[in-house]
């Protein structure tokens, strides 16, 4: 019987590097490759860690390999102005709401892996590939069954029942850097606090998020879309102190010499 290939999905945020490194380190068995499928879209800090921990990896003889979908646009033009992310919708005549259906995993994520395992392996046969993937054990109902028979997932850190926190927790252990929670900078699927921090943070992965939202606007006939589920354009969605005058407190601010703030 052929060996079967041992891949680990590698998205460079908590739970994927930690799987990544656990491997090198010989805590979880040993990964033929640690794939990343680069959205080029992500933030700044996942590719700051990526650029900084590949050497690390591929040192420990974790091979990293990058692969990338066939075109990277959010709005594809040849498809009918067709919005690969899963924006909100607005009807403009009866003000009903919605959301678009999600292309872009398919497309810049699964597509592309599955696209280099094929070149691996040649000819598919039923279970030739165990996909690793980085799901905690807080996060198990996210877990899934592979829909293709050559491909079967696996979720260690669900079977060892290790949470996000625990991730962290083991890496700080391993004095291994924790990374910036890894997503497209314009993504959707963004909660309120990593909305604020993006544009406390400003700078490009911002101006990016800003420019996404409004280039998508109308690009459906009767509809208007928004990457923030409040549906308004994204500097007015999200709300942060410094809008206001304020500015962020820093630990000069704070008046206490006895040691135990903020620890």
């Amino acid at each position: 019987m052929q060996p079967v290939l041992r891949v680990l999905s590698l998205g460079w945020g908590v739970q994927s590097w930690t799987l990544a490194a656990m491997a090198a380190l010989g805590e979880i068995p040993w990964v033929d490759y640690a794939i990343h499928a680069d959205t080029t879209h992500e933030v700044s800090g996942t590719y700051a860690h990526a650029e900084k921990w590949t050497p690390w990896l591929e040192e420990h003889g974790v091979k990293v390999v990058t692969v990338y979908g066939r075109r990277a646009d959010v709005v594809r033009e040849d498809w009918s102005n067709s919005v690969m992310i899963p924006a909100f919708t607005t009807d403009l005549e009866t003000g009903s709401r919605g959301k678009v259906k999600r292309q872009c995993t398919d497309d810049w994520k699964i597509a592309p892996i599955r696209k280099f395992l094929r070149t691996v392996i040649g000819k598919t046969r039923p279970g030739a590939v165990e996909m690793v993937m980085g799901i905690s054990f807080d996060e198990w109902v996210r877990m899934r069954t592979s829909n293709v028979a050559y491909i079967t997932n696996s979720y260690p850190l669900v079977n060892h029942r290790i949470t996000r926190a625990g991730c962290i927790s083991w890496l700080n252990s391993h004095h291994l850097e924790i990374p910036v929670k890894s997503g497209c900078v314009f993504c959707p699927y963004h909660g309120i606090a990593a909305w604020q921090r993006l544009k406390r943070a400003g700078g490009s992965n911002w101006e990016t998020a800003v420019e996404v939202d409004a280039a998508i606007r109308d690009k459906r006939p009767k509809y208007q879309l928004f990457v923030h589920p409040a549906r308004v354009p994204l500097p007015q969605a999200i709300d942060i102190p410094e809008d206001h005058g304020a500015r962020q407190m820093s630990l000069e601010d704070v008046p206490c010499d006895g040691g135990v703030c903020f620890v």
